[in-house]
């Protein structure tokens, strides 16, 4: 398994309002919105390939803070990256979101930090 980026995740409770701060004030622009259930989510990107993600969820149980929220790890293999981080002490979230093009999970670990795991399926 080979783990190909990492970069931040921000929860915001207004996600539009978080998107214009980061496009019109620091520069990013939106690349990708998945579709994930539950989630309005949004993939950014400034023009020196530095990516973050921001997310909001409208799962009734969830009470995520405003703010930082965890990396998401993007990697070769899914299963491969599962068992890496459940080694490490990580579980499941939630339910794995899978589509055609990709397999997602949102990891938690006791100590209150999240991984989203994420895996873009190659053809």
């Amino acid at each position: 398994m080979k783990i190909t980026d990492y970069y931040p995740i921000f929860y915001a409770e207004d996600l539009e309002k978080e998107i214009r701060r980061f496009t019109e004030d620091l520069g990013f622009e939106v690349i990708h919105r998945p579709k994930i259930e539950y989630l309005d989510y949004a993939v950014l990107e400034n023009g020196k390939k530095r990516r973050i993600d921001l997310v909001c969820s409208h799962f009734p149980a969830d009470n995520f803070k405003e703010g930082y929220l965890g990396m998401r790890v993007n990697t070769d293999n899914y299963d491969e990256g599962l068992a890496y981080f459940e080694k490490q002490g990580y579980s499941v979230f939630g339910t794995v979101h899978e589509t055609d093009s990709s397999v997602t999970v949102l990891l938690t670990k006791g100590d209150g930090s999240y991984i989203v795991l994420f895996n873009h399926k190659r053809k």
